[in-house]
């Protein structure tokens, strides 16, 4: 295994500077040195197995963030402004914490955790595991010893499972409500479907407005689930078909998420029909998507900031081996209303 001795042999600087840089430490260094002691480092795949023997005494102090999303290819996972904000509120809790984040794009459990193992991860952090992948990191963690914590995850396997998620189900029904209380009797809930049936964040948030509109006295059926693809081409045909064969049928449209909702309105408009003065549409998550779209969205908002916060909080007290109150925190939603949705007349 190589050593720091050697990596600063072969960048030609001192094993002190190069202690340095791989404890974050080069703010005063000179840019070359630090990318010539970088590319050292890289060529030498000296982190996956440096760990534990150059902060042995205090861990690795690495936590591994995987992004689970297999329904989605990765260029579109890291594109969708809900991805981005977390990572970058992940990074930031991490950071003042004293850890450094390990980043991986999931292609599947095993693979993840093995990743984790090799590079010593004292914690992991998983975001849009479904209930089958939550149950394999659980057993999976578990043998290997390192804390896990879930974000936005639905699971009921038992007192392994500690999550960080939203009252999803409530987001879901305070909107629906709202609309029916517009006099929006028939609305569409349009969601990522192509995954099979389980329980997830938009199961939940379906689930709420199917509540809410029964409360209503409105019908909300499965028919009124529509399916709408991640995939750009593939959803933006979906959703042609869907305004030419079925949108006359309904006056609200509820997207389970601010990225699907805004590039939704750039379709609708393509189309020919106006939001909201032909139909209202509303979203979820209240991200920079909603103030850019055009009219202002209406949606539901979560704190992605407090996600984060409350996530690396959880696995730093695994970490440690504290005394955890709740294996499971719902952060609350609130309505933000602006110009994607009126009254109906």
């Amino acid at each position: 295994m190589v050593s720091i001795k050697k990596i600063a042999e072969v960048a030609g600087v001192s094993p002190s500077t190069v202690s340095n840089v791989l404890q974050g430490r080069f703010h005063k260094m000179k840019a070359d040195t630090l990318e010539r002691v970088r590319r050292v480092i890289r060529d030498h795949n000296y982190i996956s197995n440096m760990s534990g023997r150059t902060l042995g005494r205090h861990g690795s102090r690495i936590i591994a963030v995987v992004m689970d999303y297999q329904r989605r290819d990765e260029l579109n996972a890291l594109q969708h402004p809900f991805f981005g904000e977390i990572l970058g509120a992940l990074e930031h809790e991490i950071r003042n914490a004293g850890y450094f984040m390990m980043l991986y794009i999931s292609a599947g459990v095993e693979e993840s955790l093995r990743m984790a193992a090799s590079w010593d991860a004292e914690g992991i952090i998983a975001t849009g595991c479904n209930e089958d992948n939550c149950r394999k990191f659980i057993e999976g963690a578990e043998k290997l010893g390192i804390p896990m914590v879930f974000i936005d995850a639905y699971y009921e396997g038992g007192s392994g499972f500690f999550n960080v998620g939203l009252h999803d189900r409530q987001g879901g029904f305070m909107m629906a409500d709202y609309l029916a209380g517009l006099g929006h009797k028939r609305i569409a809930f349009l969601a990522d479907m192509s995954q099979p049936e389980g329980v997830d964040v938009d199961y939940e948030r379906r689930a709420g407005c199917g509540a809410a509109l029964a409360g209503q006295g409105c019908s909300f059926s499965r028919e009124d689930f529509v399916h709408i693809s991640y995939h750009p081409g593939e959803r933006r045909d979906l959703l042609r078909c869907f305004i030419r064969d079925r949108l006359a049928g309904y006056s609200a449209l509820f997207f389970a998420s601010d990225y699907l909702a805004a590039d939704s309105i750039n379709i609708l408009h393509d189309e020919g029909i106006r939001v909201p003065e032909d139909v209202s549409v509303a979203g979820f998550d209240d991200n920079i998507f909603a103030l850019q779209a055009r009219p202002r969205l209406t949606t539901v908002r979560q704190n992605v900031l407090e996600k984060a916060f409350f996530a690396v909080k959880l696995v730093i007290a695994r970490i440690k081996k504290e005394g955890i109150e709740k294996n499971q925190i719902l952060l609350p939603v609130s309505l933000s209303i602006r110009d994607s949705v009126m009254k109906k007349s």
